[in-house]
């Protein structure tokens, strides 16, 4: 999401490009990495809840990066951004794949990854226009509160 503002970041954070391009691959290794981790750590969990834990970590974390004050707040937000993503993204695919039986498996998972795709697709370009338009700030806080809103509805 914030692909299209490095250089509003780098500006307001007083960092260079480069740096601020570092939370984008920070974001990247955290989710690889936490992935995995996270679906071993949390098999015994019940999906739904842990989709509501992770969406609300999710939430949380896009407020916390909307009122980072540094670059080195931002950095942790993006942190706790991927390994929410990371909570997240494993968890609604095992939900779904349960939820929608042997016969609907395929369609489920099709689903969720679509809806991902369509999220990227979406989500980037209007994260650069709700931030050349509001401030870098107003696209974390808009997120956290679709985020807020998404969780409504898994709960």
């Amino acid at each position: 999401m914030i692909a299209g503002l490095l250089p509003h970041l780098a500006r307001d954070l007083d960092v260079t490009v480069p740096a601020i391009g570092h939370l984008v691959t920070a974001f990247s290794l955290a989710y690889a990495i936490g992935a995995p981790t996270i679906a071993m750590l949390t098999a015994g969990l019940e999906r739904r809840r842990l989709l509501a834990i992770a969406m609300a970590g999710f939430s949380i974390a896009n407020l916390l990066a909307a009122l980072a004050p540094s670059y080195a707040e931002l950095l942790i937000a993006r942190l706790l951004l991927a390994l929410s993503a990371a909570s997240f993204m494993p968890a609604a695919s095992g939900y779904a794949a349960a939820l929608g039986g042997p016969e609907r498996r395929g369609r489920a998972l099709s689903t969720v990854t679509n809806g991902l795709t369509l999220a990227i697709i979406a989500g980037v370009p209007l994260g650069v226009l709700v931030g050349e338009s509001f401030g870098w700030r107003a696209t974390f806080l808009s997120v956290a509160g679709l985020a807020t809103l998404s969780l409504l509805g898994i709960s």
